[in-house]
């Protein structure tokens, strides 16, 4: 006797996965919207690729018919974009004087939302970039380590850019290394004197049908494909003279000091990955700007090493909490097990400066602008990027990626 076949994959899922794209299920009422190449948004930006995804938000690029140059359009998930603040975040952010770390945060150039078959969305308008994260640079590597030199240029911008963000109030709730990014410079320097079909001769357009379980047209709420975002991956080992920015400011919020944090009625809630949690996001404690501190001692320790700082099978909570104690109490590297500069004080440098970013008390933690004040951030961190800037004037190159603020 035949067996009919159930309508529903695994967990009831309706869509068959792809690896590399975005989760099929969030095409649905409040999810995705359902985007593809042609489309046209706002009567003037037109897709032409992907750029990538994430949970809250595809990421296209498009061509701006008005201004005759590419853009990226960022467009958030429908059950999101109606208390999204990232618009507002950017626009602070979009006026900050001559501060250092204004380059790294991305420059808001138009904001508009529209409804579609799964609910009403907000979509930001950006310079377009090809970049990929610090984390896939690292898996795509041999040694899963950045040369000492691009390392240092690394923190140093990250710093400068967490540094500015602080500045000017905003604390950005979800500071990770998929959150920083390693800019593409050849696409952005070269990417406005190609056409849609010079575009497709150097990023492959690739794409994959989605299809139902149960066989049936995918109907109004998922686009008929998926499109793969433009492959700009370059392995960690190989990232010589690196252009960094940081992403994502839809947790973002404002808050200038711990007083003024007192006197909301909520706590702002985190939404890092556990890994990265500090102590205060455990235990539901108040959220300020010293907890980005924290997130970003966690990532600078991965930047510069090879392995993450805290590791836990599953991510237990208890688990990375135990880790934080562990290395808290001295767990870590001896001179003899690195190649960092340990004859010149560098490792010290180093760990006085993490150990005062991962103090377990908030009001304990380096500020942002005592981090830019820091033995290491001035003896081999800014050292690294000023040689970096020194290289690419001399090569005529641009130290800024066209995506980022001025």
């Amino acid at each position: 006797m035949a067996i009919n076949a159930s309508p529903h994959g695994p967990n009831g899922a309706v869509y068959i996965p792809e690896v590399d794209l975005e989760d099929f299920e969030e095409y649905r009422t409040g999810g995705y919207h359902p985007t593809t190449i042609g489309d046209t948004f706002d009567n003037r930006y037109e897709v032409v690729h992907k750029l990538g995804f994430g949970g809250y938000s595809t990421i296209w690029l498009a061509r701006d018919k008005h201004l005759q140059q590419y853009v990226s359009l960022k467009i958030m998930i429908a059950d999101e974009s109606s208390k999204s603040t990232e618009a507002s975040i950017l626009r602070k952010l979009r006026c900050g004087g001559s501060h250092p770390g204004r380059r790294f945060v991305p420059h808001l150039l138009d904001d508009f939302s529209f409804s579609g078959p799964n609910g009403h969305h907000v979509c930001l308008v950006q310079k377009p970039i090809a970049a990929c994260n610090i984390t896939a640079s690292k898996e795509d590597s041999v040694s899963l380590m950045f040369p000492v030199e691009t390392a240092r240029s690394i923190a140093a911008q990250i710093i400068m850019g967490v540094s500015y963000l602080h500045s000017r109030g905003v604390c950005h709730g979800d500071l990770h290394m998929r959150n920083f990014l390693l800019y593409s410079q050849d696409f952005n320097q070269n990417l406005n004197s190609l056409d849609p079909e010079g575009l497709y001769k150097r990023y492959r357009l690739d794409k994959a049908p989605i299809s139902r379980f149960d066989g049936t047209p995918v109907g109004p709420h998922a686009p008929p494909y998926a499109v793969y975002p433009m492959h700009v991956k370059t392995p960690a080992d190989n990232v010589v003279d690196p252009m960094v920015g940081i992403s994502d400011y839809g947790t973002s919020f404002v808050v200038a000091t711990v007083k003024e944090a007192l006197t909301e009625p909520h706590t702002p809630e985190l939404h890092t990955p556990a890994l990265y949690l500090p102590p205060e996001g455990f235990f539901n404690d108040l959220i300020t700007q010293a907890a980005d501190i924290w997130t970003l001692g966690v990532s600078l320790y991965e930047v510069l090493g090879e392995r993450p700082l805290f590791e836990s099978f599953g991510w237990d909570r208890d688990d990375i909490i135990a880790e934080m104690r562990m290395w808290d109490m001295g767990r870590g590297e001896t001179p003899d097990t690195c190649q960092w500069d340990t004859q010149g004080g560098e490792m010290q440098a180093l760990e006085e400066l993490l150990r005062g970013m991962m103090a377990f008390e908030p009001t304990e933690r380096l500020t942002a602008e005592q981090l830019m004040r820091s033995e290491y951030m001035e003896k081999w961190a800014m050292p690294a990027w000023e040689r970096q800037q020194e290289r690419q004037r001399e090569s005529g190159s641009s130290n800024l990626s066209p995506s980022l603020s001025r």
